[in-house]
C-alpha cells in the first residue's frame, strides 16, 4: 500500500491545483517546472488533485492525456519530484463509481477514454496502469516548514489524531475486495433490477454509459453496484470520501470551518515530525486566484477555479522555511499566464518544450441523465 502522505523536507516546490483537463495551462506549468528544474531553481512539482474532468466540450478536454503525461513525467524525473495528490475527481475512477454535478456528468467521458486507451495498439499505458497510478496517489504532502498540502481543505470528520491515522491507513484494494465480497452474497440480478428501477433505465444501459463496459462478460460489469457496499455509517470509505469532498468555508460558514481547520491541523501535527500550522488547498472558486481563510489556510486556484481566469496562480513554496500563517505564503504566489505581465510579480521565464505526450482529440459522447452518485 502506497503512503498517503508525502514529505517535502528540503528545496523549492511549485504547487498547482485543479487544472481539470486544461492542456494549455498544464503544459505551461509543466514546461516552467522543467525549465526551472534544469536551472536548479525548482525541485518539485506538486499537483493538488483534480487534474481531470473538464466541464467543456470533449474536444477541449485533455484529461487523460494530461494524466498520462504526469505518469510519463514521473518516470522521467522521479515520483519524489513530480508529485500528484488524489482529488475528488480522480477518486471515483478507482472504485468504478460515478460523479456528477447537476446535469454535468464527469465520469462517463473519462471512462470511455480509458476504454479507447485499451484499444490503442501502440499505447504505452493501459486502463489498469492508469487505475493503479490513481490508487497509489497520496492524499497529502507536508513540508518541514509546517505546511500541509491537500486537495479539498479541512474535513470536519477528522477530529482527532486517531481519525487522521485511520485516514492515512486506508487501503483502496482492501475496501474494493470487501465490497465485492459482500456483493457476492446477494442475488446480483435482483440488485441490478433494483438499481434500474431507482434510476429509470436498464442496468445494462447505465453500466455501458457510465463505465464504458463492453457487455455482461466485462469484468467491470457489476462495478456500479459497489456503491451499495462501500458507503455506510462510519466506514473508512466515507471518511475518505468526506475528506476529499470536504465542506468548505462557503458551505458551513467561516466560524465553523475555522474550528474544523484548527482541529484538522492539530490532528495531523500529532502524527508528524514537525508541527503543521498552515493548510494549502484548492477545490473551490476564489477571487483573484487565491484567498486567505483565517490565519491557517490558503485557497489556491491555478486555472478552473480562478475568478477571473487570468488571475490563476501557482505557489512557490520553500519546504524548509518556517511558515506560521497563510500570509507568509503570499509572497510565493505567481501568475500562471505569463502574458499577464501587468499582473505578474515575477521575471519572465523562457519555456522549454519537452517531448512528452501531446493531447489527441476524441469523439464526443452522447449526453445522458445525471449520475446516480
Amino acid at each position: 500500500m502506497a503512503a498517503k502522505i508525502h514529505d517535502l523536507n528540503t528545496g523549492l516546490a511549485m504547487v498547482v491545483t485543479d487544472l481539470h483537463g486544461a492542456w494549455d495551462a498544464y503544459r505551461r506549468l509543466r514546461d516552467l517546472f522543467l525549465t526551472e528544474r534544469a536551472k536548479g531553481v525548482v525541485d518539485y512539482l506538486v499537483v493538488c488533485g483534480d487534474l481531470i474532468h473538464s466541464e467543456g466540450t470533449e474536444e477541449t478536454d485533455s484529461s487523460l492525456e494530461m494524466l498520462l503525461d504526469v505518469m510519463a513525467l514521473q518516470s522521467e524525473v522521479g515520483k519524489d519530484r513530480m508529485i500528484m495528490l488524489l482529488g475528488n475527481h480522480e477518486l471515483p475512477h478507482i472504485y468504478g463509481l460515478t460523479l456528477a454535478k447537476g446535469s454535468i456528468e464527469y465520469t462517463p467521458r473519462f471512462e470511455a477514454a480509458l476504454t479507447r486507451l485499451d484499444q490503442r495498439y501502440k499505447s504505452s499505458y493501459k486502463r489498469k496502469d492508469v487505475i493503479d497510478f490513481l490508487s497509489e496517489l497520496p492524499f497529502f504532502a507536508r513540508t518541514k516548514g509546517g505546511v500541509l498540502l491537500t486537495h479539498a481543505g479541512a474535513a470536519g470528520d477528522i477530529h482527532s489524531a486517531k481519525q487522521a491515522e485511520r485516514l492515512l491507513n486506508i487501503d483502496h484494494l482492501q475496501l474494493i475486495q470487501t465490497a465485492d465480497a459482500e456483493l457476492k452474497k446477494y442475488d446480483v440480478g435482483s440488485l441490478q433490477r433494483g438499481y434500474a428501477h431507482f434510476l429509470g433505465s436498464s442496468y445494462d444501459e447505465q453500466v455501458k454509459h457510465y463505465l464504458a463496459v463492453s457487455g455482461v462478460d466485462d469484468p467491470r460489469y457489476n462495478h456500479l453496484l459497489r456503491v451499495l457496499f462501500l458507503s455506510g455509517q462510519n466506514t473508512d470509505f466515507d471518511l475518505m470520501w468526506n475528506t476529499l469532498f470536504s465542506q468548505n468555508e462557503l458551505e458551513v460558514g467561516e466560524g465553523v470551518y475555522l474550528r474544523s481547520l484548527k482541529t484538522f491541523l492539530e490532528s495531523f501535527s500529532a502524527l508528524s515530525p514537525h508541527e503543521l500550522r498552515v493548510l494549502v488547498a484548492g477545490h473551490v472558486s476564489v477571487k483573484d486566484g487565491y484567498a486567505e481563510v483565517g490565519r491557517q489556510q490558503l485557497r489556491l486556484a491555478s486555472h478552473t477555479h480562478a475568478f477571473p481566469r487570468r488571475s490563476a496562480r501557482y505557489l512557490l513554496l520553500d519546504c524548509e522555511k518556517e511558515i506560521k500563517a497563510a500570509a507568509d505564503l503570499i509572497p510565493g504566489l505567481r501568475f500562471v499566464n505569463e502574458n499577464d505581465m501587468s499582473l505578474a510579480n515575477r521575471p519572465p521565464v523562457a519555456l522549454a518544450p519537452v517531448s512528452l505526450t501531446e493531447p489527441k482529440s476524441v469523439a464526443l459522447e452522447p449526453t445522458s441523465p445525471p449520475s446516480p452518485a
